[in-house]
């Protein structure tokens, strides 16, 4: 985590005099952290015009003043620069290029994902494998990027198809709004960026920000996106480049309302007959507009039954994550958990973990709606494992702590699951958990709060938020020493309210109320708890995960 500020410039064209001056007085003034160029860095191919500039260039006699990193626009590289390029990805000191495609994270933690060149829209005229110069991609690279799974920054030479949908921002003369392929559209919506750049062939164009598509799934949260495309260098004023800071352990705030995706809008922008000179070296946060959209519509579009990273068989999955695999459902560490690593010292690992059934909910509308019994054998798989997890908690603790489970069900959730975070066991047994949900559900407005039976099913099949609370005492703890989950230790209590249709409802509810007991509140996003050890989310999750396996082992029925 930290902060950076970053510097965005489009295409140089081949001025690199002009635009390396300019960016070298701004930098002295500034001081970025580094600075990305968006388009072409050369001139065309077959255009010699500057050829004495990129010799300049290549023999230190023009400054870089910064990190500067580059990817490739709409023209290939020329010669002498694909020869250098071949065996080093550094052209000159401070000037580095990216690929044509890929992922890179800075010291500061800015997660930037790139993909340069055009579209190949005839992948069968291909006569050979796309090298690392070449000035094209293909749509199955694009969708390589997906694994990605987030972005702080997405650049693209080219537009997202539809971006203009909706946008009240008139588009400049000549610019047309038209174009964009769905690759892209495809990556943003994928990585959902908090800002997304791309070079543009007329003037600049920053449209509203806009918030992505998020279906009933309490690992997303509404992400917004900040598009703006960039004219090269011989564009008016500085309207060329553009800067602002960012803050790594947060998303930037929007000064307005964002309005909602352009990837499903069809009513296209007005134009206008010219920009306006303006000074476009100026921060993001252009107000938006609300649109309303039914919930039945939000819920069912674009749902891509091929993408869901809770199931093991498709795209994304996150199996270093997992730990226990039973007949209907697993275990496994949470991504971005709530816990600081140091919020448990009992644990081996951050306290909080997910119990996730095997089965996609969202394949019902394909499949049909399962029988009653193999719903029921779902339930009894998963309450074992929260069961025997609770059990694990208060053991390694010797009863310091116990455990809280809670489960969000929406009918068009995409898959169902329940989280499970140990607690301070006093917090448990005075009924300050217990307290705090129920305040919390009165804030809201939501219907109270009704017991359950913690080892049934509940009446209502969907539509529901349920919380469960387990504790035990340091003398039986002390006493169980075997890992025999089949046998109930400590008291469990639990609890729901039903969730009418038309109630509107923060599917974060769960992990709000846990981080206000924390006092945690600034992780009540996930993004901004990600487990990051030498710059690597992956090495710490698998860290993490491996810390919940060694804590479980004795207490896991699925590997008896």
């Amino acid at each position: 985590m930290g902060i950076a500020k970053i510097l965005v410039v489009g295409g140089i064209q081949g001025q690199l005099k002009k635009a390396f001056s300019k960016i070298s007085k701004l930098q002295a003034k500034q001081n970025f952290s580094l600075a990305l160029v968006v388009g072409d860095l050369f001139a065309a191919e077959n255009d010699d015009a500057n050829s004495e500039e990129l010799q300049a260039l290549l023999h230190g006699q023009i400054n870089v003043p910064l990190p500067t990193y580059f990817t490739i626009g709409d023209s290939a590289f020329p010669d002498i620069v694909k020869e250098k390029l071949e065996g080093d990805d550094d052209l000159c000191p401070n000037l580095f290029y990216l690929g044509r495609k890929g992922t890179m994270t800075t010291t500061e933690g800015v997660k930037i994902v790139y993909l340069g060149g055009r579209l190949v829209q005839n992948e069968a005229s291909l006569t050979q494998k796309l090298g690392k110069c070449d000035a094209l991609y293909l749509d199955s690279e694009a969708r390589g990027l997906h694994g990605a799974h987030s972005a702080n920054i997405l650049v693209t030479n080219q537009w997202p198809a539809g971006i203009t949908n909706g946008s009240k921002i008139p588009l400049p003369e000549g610019l047309d709004g038209g174009q964009g392929t769905q690759s892209i559209s495809n990556l943003c919506q994928a990585l959902k960026p908090w800002y997304h750049f791309s070079s543009s062939p007329g003037g600049v164009w920053e449209r509203e920000p806009f918030k992505h598509v998020v279906d009933y799934n309490s690992l997303d949260e509404t992400a917004v996106t900040r598009f703006k495309s960039l004219p090269g260098v011989n564009a008016p004023t500085k309207e060329w480049m553009t800067a602002f800071t960012l803050d790594t352990s947060r998303p930037p705030p929007t000064m307005e309302t964002p309005g909602v995706s352009p990837f499903i809008r069809t009513s296209p922008p007005r134009k206008r007959a010219a920009l306006d000179d303006q000074d476009t070296y100026r921060r993001f946060g252009s107000g938006g507009h609300e649109e309303r959209r039914s919930k039945r519509a939000r819920r069912n579009h674009n749902k891509d039954p091929n993408d869901c990273f809770m199931c093991l068989n498709k795209a994304g999955a996150k199996t270093h994550l997992v730990v226990s695999l039973g007949e209907e459902s697993m275990v496994t560490a949470s991504r971005g958990p709530l816990p600081l690593p140091s919020t448990f010292p009992q644990l081996s690992f951050s306290g909080h973990v997910m119990i996730i059934p095997y089965y996609h909910a969202a394949d019902e509308s394909a499949q049909g709606k399962r029988t009653d019994e193999e719903v029921a054998n779902e339930f009894k798989e998963m309450n074992r494992f929260r069961k025997a997890l609770s059990t694990m908690i208060g053991s390694k603790s010797q009863g310091q702590l116990g455990a809280v489970c809670w489960e969000v069900n929406r009918t068009g959730i995409r898959h169902h699951h329940w989280q499970l975070m140990a607690s301070q066991a006093d917090h448990v047994k005075k009924g300050l958990v217990e307290a705090a949900f129920k305040v919390a559900g009165e804030r809201n407005e939501y219907p109270a709060f009704q017991p359950c039976d913690p080892d049934s099913q509940l009446p209502e099949k969907s539509d529901f938020f349920r919380v469960w609370t387990w504790v035990s005492d340091p003398v039986e703890m002390a006493d169980h020493t075997n890992g025999n989950s089949e046998k109930e230790f400590g008291v469990t209590k639990s609890m729901y309210f039903p969730l009418p249709t038309d109630q509107k409802f923060n599917i974060w509810f769960g992990r709000e109320v846990m981080a206000g007991l924390l006092q945690l509140e600034n992780r009540v996003n996930w993004m901004d708890a990600l487990l990051r050890k030498d710059g690597s989310e992956q090495l710490a999750e698998e860290e993490d995960a491996q810390g919940l396996r060694e804590d479980y082992e004795e207490f896991d029925f699925a590997m008896k």
